[in-house]
């Protein structure tokens, strides 16, 4: 056996991330350089468009010094101090290009020369004053505006510094200490040079004596306004100390990580407790930002003291997640800081007499024996104890608080409530497993008890045997676990007295040739699949059920699956195996998912319905979304499931979900994955339209039934799309009954819900197909005889609608005007003399234009008289124009009342470049409506001018008609 080393609790455990945000000190941790970029050519005219039109009186020599220095890159400091100032802080890091430029061309002792004169010249105000005659200024907006990017040039000029020769930085520090004559300048040097630790310890130590004297109203550039650099030249936690109450964090930022690393890189893991100071707290943005909670820690900051190598950094960390009122130990958990400085978490805990801290104690003990030879000899001795007993007893704090947060919360969040789940599932103990199965039914328990049997099966077994012999007759729960464990490691049931799972009878299985592929790589099946649970699944040709060792494959070819790409080997497993039972086992493979509490990092499930689900998976699916709603994410990953699977069922329910789902995120998320189904089918989006209108639970002839228990209703639509009401003997209601006492307390309320939301969906499809269908008509389309009796005939709403319109069918080698029909009551077909008349197979169809029966309006008209037909939008009547009817041309200046623009775009129609003409296509022409002005939502109401028509002349004459007709309804 290896020998035991405990893991280096003197290390930092802070992310990279941070690190990288740090201002550098020589011999601290180092940040990233920069190299030497020149100065954009268009700098100085830049400069002029912005810097220069502020209502300020310049001091044109210093103004001018700047302009020379950034047009011609002269060798003198406060030449280059202007130039660092006018450079408008509209232009991004251009502090950076000025630093790379400078060093290399004049070295970095005039680097740091720059920067003190441009303090300097903040600090004096010297570059410009307020113009006594403006009306308006931002005189505070523009001094920081310059504090900020003096600061900014700072920040690059100290990570110079830190990474400079020795020669060069000796030499740079004598030239800094040169400005060392007044507040603003010692403190810019202790910044730029925190290893001058005389000076840090001046600076510091007479920070809070500091008087000013001079300028009021704009302060920005003295040194109140800098003292918050200090901080980040302090090496000492006496440094930190002598600051409390004495800076400010004009240039600390908020919640900059980068400040809090350059204090830890500085004074080192001592510097914790004094961030933890309620001054720091506040000066650093470390409090939690809600009023309730700003006596306690940020989580990103208790991730910084639970990676920072110190015992008072861990105090902190137990004290602000324990001890409070609501506790979070998910937060303490998510540090890793009893992982990562398990030695000193032991020690730490020990100090403590709370039931979670015995838990953390034991649990840590318990897990790594070997720890107890590291600790110190008082705190060994309770460790052996802990040891000795088994861990006894060790668990129940643990059960004890996620017990009480059920009545009175005193854990802070769900995470928190989940995290001590998994810690009590990480007692290695019989005793804690036992009181996971104890909850198992519990929210978060299931999938802890799956992880912690994977770690050790044999107890787990033990455990679930026990408990199953226990109670007499087996609790079906505890029943249904040890059957799945046993199924999962067959192994385990060896000496057990438990009923042992066998398969008897049936053909024997086989391994179709695809499940011989071994996967490229090696792929790690979830703790909570259990293979052998999943249905059978049979060969296509010989109904021959598939061995273990395929089903588990069969997992494996699905685990290594996307959504939207599938493995190869999935197509041909579809070939050879039959797609129902297929379909079965993806939603037996979810149902374990589901059981388990959706574990998160498991694909397969999803996977699994996407590759291999039906129309059988679809409704059972969504189904669960109103369960789904506080988590969106598997929302929309059951949405790229239902676009997978593609059939029209699928996309009705994506169609459903575009328009009713709760939030305008998901609904536009299911438009997008309909676009992109409608694309991958070669799917026009009217030819997809017409698949995805919901039948809204009606059978074949246009009814539903609905429960209340003892009575039951039918309802359905008439040809108006109006709801009707009918009870058990068929007579007709003038409206659904409520509920009352003598009916089904649950079946009767849903079946009022159900009727409402029925009666809702129908009002809003029946708006939609009916400007569908007119389209339709106006544009020529056409449908195949099959598509026309799915989508319009066998429809329960749809046909309807059918049956109040007239048809035009194209039969080969008849007529171009086509064959003019009506749906008749019982779904045949009639022609004008009201006669039965038969579709033929090979016709195409489509909604007939008054064009098609010019002649026979009249007679057609007094058909529809006859039988009482109301027409859904005007037809048999419609206007039918002419090019000799009419000049458009006429009508230009005429007034068109904006609002009837929108009403165009709901008819066909859309606005053009601007907002200032409408477009509609008639292929392969486009005709054009201008107008000024131009149309905004925000002044819909605002009358237009119409200024012309346009490509009339490429339209048909049905084109021509529908164009006018519009033009017709805009300009009167």
């Amino acid at each position: 056996m290896r020998k035991f080393v405990p893991p280096d609790e003197s290390a930092w455990g802070l992310p990279a991330a941070w690190w990288k945000t740090v201002h550098p000190r020589r011999g601290g941790r180092a940040s990233p350089l920069s190299g030497p970029v020149e100065a954009p050519d268009d700098l100085p005219p830049y400069v002029r468009e912005r810097f220069l039109r502020r209502a300020v009186i310049f001091d044109t020599s210093l103004l001018d010094r700047g302009l020379r220095h950034l047009a011609e890159m002269n060798g003198d400091p406060l030449d280059a101090a202007v130039a660092l100032l006018i450079a408008d802080a509209g232009r991004s890091s251009i502090e950076s290009h000025l630093a790379g430029e400078w060093t290399a061309r004049f070295g970095i002792e005039f680097v740091t020369r720059a920067v003190a004169e441009a303090f300097r010249l903040v600090d004096s105000g010297a570059l410009w004053r307020v113009d006594p005659d403006a009306t308006e200024t931002h005189e505070r907006l523009w001094r920081a505006e310059e504090l900020e990017r003096a600061y900014a040039f700072a920040r690059t000029v100290r990570r110079e510094l830190a990474s400079a020769s020795d020669d060069d930085y000796r030499a740079a520090t004598e030239v800094i200490e040169r400005y060392r004559t007044w507040p603003a300048g010692r403190i810019i040097a202790s910044y730029l040079s925190p290893t001058r630790t005389d000076w840090v310890d001046a600076d510091c130590a007479a920070m809070a004596h500091w008087r000013f004297e001079g300028r009021a109203g704009w302060e920005l550039g003295d040194h109140r306004h800098l003292s918050g650099l200090l901080v980040m030249a302090a090496s000492r936690p006496e440094h930190l100390d002598q600051l409390r109450g004495a800076v400010t964090l004009a240039v600390l930022g908020h919640q900059d990580p980068g400040v809090v690393a350059t204090i830890l890189d500085g004074v080192g893991p001592a510097a914790t407790a004094m961030l933890a100071d309620p001054f720091y707290r506040e000066l650093l943005w470390l409090s939690d930002g809600s009023p309730a909670n700003r006596h306690r820690l940020r989580p990103q900051v208790l991730r910084v003291f639970g990676a920072t190598p110190d015992d008072d950094a861990l105090r902190i960390l137990l004290r602000d997640t324990l001890d409070d009122e609501h506790r979070r130990p998910g937060q303490l958990l998510r540090t890793k800081a009893l992982t990562r400085y398990p030695v000193r978490a032991l020690r730490m805990l020990a100090e403590r007499d709370d039931p979670i801290s015995r838990d953390l104690f034991g649990g840590l003990v318990l897990t790594e024996p070997r720890l107890v030879l590291h600790l110190p000899p008082e705190i060994r001795e309770r460790a052996a104890e802990v040891l000795s007993s088994g861990g006894a007893g060790i668990g129940t704090g643990w059960a004890a608080i996620i017990d009480t947060n059920d009545r009175r919360r005193p854990l802070d969040s769900a995470d928190d409530v989940k995290q001590a789940v998994g810690a009590l599932a990480e007692i290695p103990t019989a005793e804690a497993f036992g009181l996971l199965v104890d909850r198992v039914d519990r929210r978060y328990f299931r999938p802890a008890l799956l992880a912690a049997a994977k770690r050790d099966p044999a107890l787990a077994a033990q455990v679930l045997a026990d408990r199953a012999q226990d109670s007499g007759t087996p609790d079906p729960t505890i029943a249904e676990l040890l059957r799945d464990h046993l199924l999962a490691y067959p192994g385990c049931g060896t000496g057990l007295d438990s009923p042992v799972l066998a398969v008897t009878g049936g053909p024997e299985p086989v391994d179709p040739v695809v499940f011989d592929r071994e996967p490229e790589r090696r792929v790690l099946l979830p703790v909570w699949l259990i293979p052998a649970k999943l249905p059978a699944v049979t060969v296509r040709d010989s109904g021959v059920p598939l061995t273990p060792r395929a089903v588990r494959r069969l997992c494996e070819f699905v685990a290594l699956s996307k959504l939207t790409v599938a493995r190869p080997e999935i197509a041909e497993v579809l070939d050879v195996c039959d797609r129902g039972d297929l379909a079965a086992l993806a939603w037996a493979i979810f149902e374990q998912w589901r059981a388990a509490g959706y574990p998160p990092r498991s694909p397969l499930a999803m996977a699994g319905l996407a590759a291999f689900g039906d129309d059988t998976t679809v409704p059972a699916l969504t189904a669960l979304f109103p369960d789904w709603v506080t988590t969106a994410g598997r929302i929309l990953t059951g949405m790229d499931v239902l676009a997978a699977i593609g059939s029209d069922l699928a996309l009705t329910h994506l169609y459903r979900l575009s328009r009713k789902a709760r939030t305008a995120g998901i609904r536009g998320q299911a438009e997008e994955r309909l676009g992109t189904v409608a694309v991958d089918r070669g799917l026009r989006p009217d030819e997809l339209a017409d698949r995805i209108v919901p039948d809204l639970g009606l059978d074949a002839d246009g009814r539903a039934r609905l429960d209340y228990g003892p009575r039951q209703f039918t309802v359905g639509f008439d040809e108006q799309l109006q709801p009707w009401v009918a009870d058990a003997d068929g007579r007709r209601l003038a409206r659904l009954p409520r509920p009352s006492t003598g009916d089904d307390p649950e079946l009767a309320p849903a079946a009022q819900r159900r009727f409402i939301e029925m009666r809702k969906e129908a009002r809003a499809v029946t708006g939609d197909r009916i400007r569908a269908v007119e389209t339709a008509m106006a544009t020529g389309r056409r449908w195949t005889v099959a598509e026309f009796r799915a989508f319009f005939l066998e429809h329960p709403l749809m046909w309807h609608l059918a049956h109040r319109l007239l048809w035009v069918a194209y039969p080969p080698g008849t007529a171009p005007d086509g064959v003019v029909f009506r749906v008749a009551e019982d779904r045949t077909f009639a022609d004008i003399d009201d006669k039965s008349w038969e579709l033929p197979d090979d016709a195409v169809v489509g909604v007939a234009h008054p064009w098609h029966f010019a002649d026979d309006r009249r007679a057609w008209g007094q058909v529809f008289l006859d039988y009482a037909i109301i027409q859904p939008f005007p037809q048999i009547e419609r206007e039918l124009i002419a090019p000799s009817d009419v000049d458009p041309a006429a009508m230009t200046g005429a007034a068109i009342d904006g609002r009837k623009l929108f009403v165009l775009t709901s008819r066909g129609w859309r606005f053009g470049g601007h907002h200032a003409s409408v477009v509609r296509d008639w292929p392969p022409a486009s005709a054009q409506i201008s107008f000024t002005p131009g149309y905004h939502w925000q002044d819909g109401d605002a009358e237009k001018t119409l200024t012309g028509v346009s490509g009339l002349d490429g339209l048909d004459p049905i084109g021509y008609s529908e164009v006018i007709r519009d033009l017709r309804y805009l300009t009167t």
